[in-house]
């Protein structure tokens, strides 16, 4: 302190020499006085200039930016205009609305995700001829999601063909307890079936996502047990590839058209009836299937969440979907052998042949179907998925067939379809009121 006070006198001292006189000495000595003292750099007006000149210089800038934009750039058309967002809807530059990291995310999420096994017992002779056992044993293992809690119960999600066949079923918990499970409901054609376990403290129930407003790019996560419950808890990551993907599957009930979403996240048996989650941990949909080929990498389909929603309410308030039926056999004409055709009187390469008619409904054998209210009719996939999305049972449509080389219009008063799930238990019944709510 002493030093920087002797300093401050010093040039006090220099600021109060007389400069008015006139002798060389006395003028000389106040300039070495001066020498030793190096005057401070201008740091306040250096960094002042160079702000206004930055600034001079951007607005010269964004000046000649928007005449060049006017009048050259975007004559032919080549610009395109760049977003100054670069936030997206997946991991690589987005972020989540409830979670800082994928870990985070994946550790609140896990409890609602669980192990289904399917266990079967010979249930006649012939199970026993084929070599099953009298005691229960594990057929088979899938995955689930607990989609509500109440009343002291759980309520899981999972793949019909999970669960197909099964004399009795296992739930294993996250924290790889198991406790037995419950029938509520089941559906071959969409592959969902809803099954009731007693709640367990810990676990949790998921919230859904809209699926319409899955985009194609945004990040999901497939979460199940791969290869069974030896990889219990296991998470693959991708992206959604197609949002909108309908294709034919064969189920236990027969061939059906189905709306997918398609995703290159890792989808492994085992991982049918687990979750498909977005960045936020919702689910998007139930994994379901995936292309399994030597020449085929990374393509496997889930069961949108909105399609999930709306057979849940339906297994759990009837414990069987409800749908509408013709009452007719049919044969896809592009199946038929061409020797077959000249039988026929048709020149149609698509369309439907009617084999059997079970009731005097309008309808003959031999009419070949090419609309169903006026919606192109080119296979049977075509007949049962306007029925299965647009009708009810007890409801009428109008058949457009081909019928000895002429056009003919039928309408059709629909019956209700023939279950082919098992009916369940009288104590599921009893409790699938509380387990739709969640949709009300």
């Amino acid at each position: 302190m002493s030093d920087f006070k002797n300093d401050n006198n010093q040039r006090s001292e220099q600021k109060l020499e007389p400069s008015h006189h006139d002798s060389n000495g006395s003028y000389q000595q106040t300039l070495n006085k001066r020498s030793y003292n190096k005057p401070r750099f201008p740091w306040f007006k250096t960094i002042l200039v160079a702000l206004i000149a930055g600034i001079i210089g951007a607005l010269i800038v964004l000046g000649i930016g928007k005449f060049m934009d006017k009048t050259v750039l975007n004559d032919d058309g080549s610009n395109v205009q760049e977003s100054s967002s670069n936030n997206g809807g997946n991991t690589l530059d987005g972020k989540s609305d409830k979670y800082n990291s994928v870990n985070q995310m994946i550790t609140d999420v896990s409890p609602a995700i669980v192990g289904v096994i399917n266990m079967q017992k010979a249930q006649n002779l012939d199970d026993l001829l084929k070599g099953k056992s009298s005691k229960s044993e594990e057929a088979g293992v899938g995955s689930g999601v607990i989609y509500q809690k109440s009343n002291g119960s759980a309520y899981i999600v999972t793949n019909n063909h999970v669960i197909d066949g099964a004399s009795n079923i296992k739930v294993q918990l996250h924290n790889s307890k198991q406790v037995n499970a419950k029938l509520i409901g089941k559906d071959a054609l969409t592959d969902i079936a809803v099954l009731k376990i007693d709640d367990v403290k810990g676990t949790k129930s998921i919230q859904f996502a809209n699926s319409s407003k899955v985009k194609t790019g945004d990040s999901v996560f497939a979460m199940g047990n791969p290869l069974g419950l030896e990889f219990a808890n296991s998470v693959t990551s991708g992206i959604i590839s197609a949002s909108e993907r309908t294709i034919d599957t064969q189920t236990s009930a027969g061939t059906n058209k189905v709306n997918v979403l398609q995703t290159d996240a890792a989808i492994n048996p085992g991982n049918s009836g687990g979750a498909l989650v977005d960045i936020n941990g919702n689910l998007v949909g139930i994994n379901s299937m995936k292309i399994a080929n030597e020449q085929v990498e990374g393509i496997g389909f889930a069961i949108p969440s909105n399609e999930v929603k709306v057979t849940i309410k339906e297994l759990v308030k009837n414990g069987k979907i409800e749908r509408p039926s013709i009452g007719i056999g049919l044969v896809n004409l592009s199946e038929i052998p061409d020797q077959y055709k000249e039988q026929l009187n048709t020149k149609r390469s698509d369309g439907v042949y009617i084999a059997k008619v079970d009731s005097d409904n309008g309808l003959k054998k031999g009419d070949i179907i090419t609309a169903i209210d006026n919606k192109s009719v080119k296979e049977d996939t075509d007949v049962r998925s306007y029925l299965y999305q647009n009708k009810k049972p007890g409801e009428s449509v109008t058949v457009t067939v081909e019928r000895d080389g002429k056009e003919k219009q039928v309408d059709v008063k629909l019956k209700s379809q023939k279950s082919t799930s098992s009916q369940s238990t009288k104590e599921s019944e009893s409790s699938r009121d509380s387990g739709s709510n969640l949709f009300e």
